[in-house]
């Protein structure tokens, strides 16, 4: 299998200066872990996760940029501004996950550093300093759990969770910081920033087709959904197909696969926000001429407001027993996961659409379905999330594909941003 990312690059229309630099630097970043049908494998805490950040405070330092790396990896370049008793900061990641795309953290990374590069062009300086960062191991490909950097930079992480950590090589956390010049007692300490973060900003790609849809570049994000996790048993009885009357069976899998085709109707009733998700489940015990006994089943649901998710959940909760009573069905439930949505202040969202309006683009609110390291420092600080728009929706695929005039855009209202907050 082969894509034309290079091809559809090499037909980008760049209308000036900073749209070619995109356009260069996402090429060039992209030649590193670049796999055979031009996808991307930059895996976390990797060498080539570790060259693309080396490449990216190459730049910072030709801007004049102060660069460091803390115990984590994360990689942070400061420009400096008015004050600096506090940061604005931006950001995102650099690694994939295997046989990614090209624009999944990176153009974060390198929409955040246009825009001090754009400063430093004007000798503008903002009214705080600006620091770029780079946070190490966001997708979670490697040991499972993702946003390890920037968890890790919020003290998020504890010795338990990363005790854990083992790659399918057998790797340890302990082994990969090792070869980045790291060790468990520096990233432990990799902890809090060095000033007071006056609001995070992160450019993403979509990964959706709502922008797409809409005809429009870019997007304001509303708040980034909690991610929850239910373990769902049902249990029946096991008997033989052949024999056992229909009148007499105790199937786990039709009640099971009710509550499935169900769920849908459940997240809708809830907000426009909610979403449910059955993508794993387990059949006992499995055999082609076997009633099933038992369904093991794992709910995904999200919402992007706290008091709806805890709706959700109950919600979900409520479903699965409805579905068995007056049957000889049981079922189980156990709620294993809650991970809280992380809101954006409508302050904050009012003065991005003022930004919007400042460049002539329409403001258009979307929520985040999937987490990104904003969640991280959004336990503490202010955040705010813009999304750009993705092609046909693709993403964790080499068929990702953003153009860079979109990306030129969120620039431009980001940099509006900062200058105006």
């Amino acid at each position: 299998m082969t894509n034309d990312f290079l091809d559809k690059m090499a037909a980008e229309t760049l209308d000036s200066a900073s749209s070619r630099r995109l356009h260069a630097r996402i090429l060039e970043i992209s030649e590193i872990g670049r796999t055979e049908n031009q996808g991307s494998k930059r895996m976390g805490y990797s060498e080539d996760e570790l060259a693309a950040k080396n490449k990216v405070a190459g730049w910072m330092k030709e801007i004049g940029m102060r660069v460091r790396t803390d115990g984590a990896g994360n990689v942070f370049g400061r420009y400096e501004g008015k004050d600096d008793s506090r940061v604005f900061m931006a950001g995102s990641h650099i690694d994939s996950v295997p046989d990614g795309g090209h624009f999944d953290g990176a153009a974060g990374v390198i929409t955040a550093l246009e825009i001090a590069t754009l400063w430093h062009e004007a000798g503008y300086r903002p009214k705080y300093s600006y620091e770029v960062v780079i946070f190490s191991d966001e997708e979670g490909s490697r040991f499972g759990s993702g946003l390890t950097g920037s968890r890790a930079f919020m003290g998020m992480l504890t010795e338990e969770e990363i005790n854990k950590y083992r790659d399918p090589d057998g790797q340890t956390i302990d082994d990969v910081l090792s070869a980045i010049g790291s060790d468990r007692e520096q990233f432990m300490k990799a902890e809090g920033p060095d000033h007071p973060i006056e609001i995070y900003a992160e450019v993403h790609i979509e990964q959706a087709k709502q922008l797409e849809q809409k005809d429009l570049p870019v997007g304001i994000v509303s708040g980034i959904a909690g991610a929850t996790r239910t373990n769902v048993t049902f249990r029946g009885e096991a008997g033989h197909a052949g024999s056992t009357p229909m009148t007499e069976r105790k199937d786990a899998l039709v009640k099971a696969s009710e509550f499935i085709s169900t769920l849908p109707e459940v997240a809708k009733g809830i907000s426009q926000e909610a979403v449910a998700t059955v993508g794993k489940m387990d059949v006992k015990p499995g055999g082609v001429n076997v009633i099933p006994g038992e369904v093991n089943l794992v709910v995904d649901a999200r919402d992007i407001d706290e008091d709806n998710q805890a709706r959700l959940i109950e919600a979900v909760a409520r479903h699965a027993e409805d579905m068995v009573k007056d049957s000889p069905v049981s079922v189980e439930v156990d709620l294993t996961t809650r991970v809280l949505p992380i809101p954006v202040d409508p302050e904050v969202i009012s003065k991005m659409e003022e930004s919007f309006k400042r460049q002539d683009l329409l403001p258009v609110h979307l929520p985040s379905g999937a987490g990104h390291d904003a969640m991280s420092i959004g336990t503490e600080f202010p955040i705010t999330m813009l999304f750009v728009k993705s092609i046909r929706g693709i993403s964790h695929n080499p068929e990702e594909f953003t153009h860079i005039e979109d990306l030129s855009k969120s620039v431009q209202v980001l940099k509006d941003f900062f200058e105006n907050y």
